[in-house]
This record gives structure tokens, C-alpha cells and sequence, in this order.
């Protein structure tokens, strides 16, 4: 026989749980509207251990899918997310921000770093020289900050102004790229492509630049290190060739010209980076002495 219910007292209420990130009710192990977990309780020392082994044990296929068509075959990257192909890759543009990153840091970290700029030979300004220093930019006198930062500049041998130098270059990037992708697009004007897949290869080649150049950086400090790997050092001068058939080939693939008409945007191409390449570096130059 089954005790009798309480008077007054109704059958227990179930607390509706919602999702911490968003709010939305839970249905499940997952939230339906945002994809979170139910469960997000501070994790345990071991449960931290474990998910970082998962991680490098199992590391997401999208980055070897990504890194793999990144560096053998130039170009494909592009092609697969024009053609839609996207969910076996990494995003454009966080692909881009993590090579970056990692060589910006690497080279900040590099003894390369502080001869990036010298003031030690016999031509260089002395302390008189920076005193007589004037400069105004739209009618701002500019003379007083010249001075100081000429000053700074002998005084520490230049090396604050390449770490400042490193600081800013990556926030100038962000105006680089889209002015080169735009000028690259004039150039392809029949048949036209999108702005955006100019922007996109851009992304893509330079996301190879970085890789290119944080493992020449890499191999000169070791060839530094250590004498048994000198000719590691000689990298550096190799550099410039494996940028450039990279990106005829990127663009051959991309763009589908002929191999004549790839080669003659190519060094077009090659004229209209060093001169925006050059205002970039100017600018980058001199607001980095500004904020010394």
C-alpha cells in the first residue's frame, strides 16, 4: 500500500537548466543553440593533463590538411575555398594570424633582432646632428620628437626601435595586405575575380611568407649556436627564391593565365610590393621612433 502524497504538497518541481554561455534551455550534453557543453565545471588538474595529451595526440586533421596544401602545393588553399571546399581547413585568416604571430615572436626572441638597425659606424648621427633635426607633418611641428627619438636611437645603438619596429609591423600588415590585394586585383581585371579571392590569396601567400621566414630565423640562431650547423646560416640568401617561384606558382594555379602572362603579372607584381612594401616600412619606421 503506497503512502498517501502529502497534503498541500504537489509533485517536486524539476529545475530547467540553461546554458551558462548563452542562456538557452538544455536539452541534452550540448547546448542547441551554441554548441557548449552542459558540463563546464572547473576541470581537475588531471582532466587539464589529459585534454592537452588529447590534443597533441590527436591533433585536429584541419591544421596538416591545412599546412600540407600551405606548403607543397601553392595555390590549392586558395582553390579549395573558392571552390567551397572549406570545412577540412583552417579559417584564412586565423591561419594567418597564428603564422604571423609565431614569427613575430620568434623574431622578437632572435638576436637577429638588434641588428636590425645599427648607428655604430663611423656615419653615424651624433648627438649635435640629431639637435638640429625639424620635421612637420599636416602643420604639426615634429621637430621636438625627431630630436629625442634620434637621440634614443644613438644612445641605445637602435635597439629599442626594432623592438618598437616589431611591435607596430603587425598592425601595419593589416593595411598592407588589403591595399596590395586590391592593386593585384587591378591587374586581373578581364576576366574579373572578386576582391575577395584577391584578399584570400593574399592571405594564404603571405601566411606562407611568415612560415618561410620564422624557419630561416630559426635555422640562423642554430646555425649561430652551434658551429656543426654553419651552413644553416646560408638559408637566409635562399629566402627570396623560394618566395618568389612560390608565388608564380600560386598564381598560375589561382588565376589560370598563361605561364607567359603569369610571369609578366608576376614581376608587376614584385614592382608594386617593394614600392608599397617601402611606404609601409617608412611609416612603420617613423612611428616607431615617434613613441620612443
Amino acid at each position: 500500500m503506497t503512502s498517501a502524497q502529502p497534503e498541500g504538497q504537489g509533485p517536486p518541481v524539476s529545475v530547467e537548466r540553461r546554458c551558462l554561455n548563452c542562456g538557452a534551455a538544455l536539452t541534452g550534453r550540448y547546448c542547441a543553440n551554441c554548441s557548449q557543453a552542459a558540463d563546464v565545471h572547473v576541470p581537475s588538474t588531471r582532466e587539464l593533463i589529459h585534454e592537452a595529451l588529447e590534443g597533441i595526440t590527436h591533433s585536429d586533421s584541419r591544421l596538416w590538411n591545412t599546412l600540407g596544401l600551405l606548403w607543397l602545393k601553392p595555390g590549392r588553399l586558395t582553390q579549395e575555398f573558392v571552390a567551397g571546399r572549406r570545412a577540412a581547413y583552417l579559417p584564412p585568416f586565423r591561419l594567418y594570424l597564428v603564422l604571423s604571430i609565431i614569427f613575430f615572436l620568434t623574431a622578437s626572441l632572435s638576436p637577429m633582432h638588434a641588428r636590425i638597425i645599427r648607428f655604430d659606424d663611423p656615419h653615424a648621427p651624433s648627438p649635435a646632428q640629431c639637435a638640429d633635426l625639424q620635421g612637420t607633418l599636416f602643420g604639426r611641428d615634429l621637430g621636438p620628437r625627431l630630436q629625442h627619438a634620434c637621440g634614443e636611437i644613438v644612445r641605445d645603438n637602435g635597439t629599442n626601435l626594432a623592438h618598437s619596429w616589431l611591435a607596430t609591423m603587425p598592425k601595419a600588415m593589416f593595411i598592407f595586405l588589403p591595399l596590395v590585394a586590391f592593386l593585384h586585383m587591378l591587374m586581373y581585371w578581364r576576366p574579373r575575380h572578386k576582391y575577395a579571392e584577391h584578399l584570400l590569396f593574399f592571405l594564404h601567400l603571405h601566411a606562407y611568407f611568415f612560415s618561410l621566414m620564422t624557419v630561416a630565423v630559426l635555422a640562423s640562431d642554430a646555425a649561430r649556436a652551434w658551429s656543426i650547423l654553419a651552413k644553416l646560416d646560408s638559408l637566409g640568401l635562399l629566402l627570396p627564391w623560394f618566395a618568389a617561384l612560390y608565388t608564380v606558382l600560386a598564381m598560375k594555379r589561382v588565376f589560370g593565365r598563361s605561364w607567359t602572362g603569369t610571369l609578366v603579372k608576376a614581376v608587376a607584381l614584385f614592382v608594386v610590393y617593394v614600392v608599397v612594401m617601402c611606404f609601409t616600412f617608412a611609416g612603420v619606421v617613423l612611428y616607431a621612433a615617434l613613441q620612443l
